[in-house]
């Protein structure tokens, strides 16, 4: 995460929600975008860099913010934190299921805000920093090879895979997905980093949270990438840079 935060806002009280953003900018952060509801937030989300959420849970439409913050969890990789006027126990005990970084009951002043998406940022970053990959050299090379390999820790022993034949990575909060030959290979690792140690010629993030290897890409869409029968998501801000990267006639 950068040292200034982008923030998606996500509330559909416009007095709020540009409050939020009044009180964000005033603490230096940045505003990628205001969404009234989850299909807005998505649409965001997909154009932007961002790198952290605040939710309200009751927003317009058919998808709450609970709902919303599942999918951010799964597709986006980035914290989040929630915002409600409701702060009985059933409302926090449904939030807290989600996971999120941090909680915010209105009326909320501009320090309670900073607080909480400081706290939420650093307790992502330790997440993240948190790796358990060993390379089959015991050196961690940058970048490695093609033909170099990794130990990947599951369960008691240490899994050998080829760099060549890792199709595409997948990163879920604190851990990151190997797809090799169909199999996945979980380990607690930041795509980050990992994208760092892979050679840069042949390893493309198409998404923030994709990395594919070229070599096995079948079929190219408008906005997703098939790989290896897999259909990978390319977001529209890295699409040029992805084109680039292939031969068209």
């Amino acid at each position: 995460m950068t040292e200034k935060m982008n923030i998606l806002i996500v509330e559909d009280e416009f007095l709020t929600a540009d409050t939020i953003r009044n009180y964000l900018l005033e603490l230096g952060y940045g505003v990628t975008g205001m969404a009234r509801d989850a299909e807005e937030a998505l649409s965001i989300l997909e154009a932007t860099e961002t790198d952290m959420a605040i939710l309200d849970l009751n927003i317009q439409g058919s998808r709450d913010g609970i709902w919303l913050a599942g999918m951010i969890k799964e597709t986006y990789n980035i914290p989040f934190i929630f915002l409600t006027a409701y702060s009985d126990e059933r409302t926090v005990k449904s939030a807290v299921e989600t996971r999120p970084f941090g909680y915010l009951v209105k009326p909320f002043t501009k320090m309670d805000i900073y607080t909480t998406l400081e706290v939420a940022r650093q307790n992502y970053t330790q997440i993240v920093q948190q790796g358990e990959l060993k390379l089959g050299t015991g050196v961690q090379d940058k970048p490695l090879p093609m033909d170099e390999y990794l130990f990947v820790k599951e369960k008691n022993v240490y899994s050998k895979i080829r760099v060549r034949d890792i199709a595409y990575v997948k990163s879920e909060l604190k851990y990151i997905e190997l797809y090799v030959e169909k199999k996945r290979h979980v380990i607690r690792y930041s795509l980050a980093e990992f994208i760092d140690l892979m050679p840069a010629e042949h390893f493309i993030q198409v998404h923030r949270s994709y990395v594919v290897n070229k070599n096995y890409v079948d079929h190219i869409g408008i906005n997703y990438i098939l790989v290896a029968g897999t259909e990978i998501p390319m977001s529209s801000k890295r699409k040029e840079e992805v084109l680039n990267r292939f031969n068209f006639l």
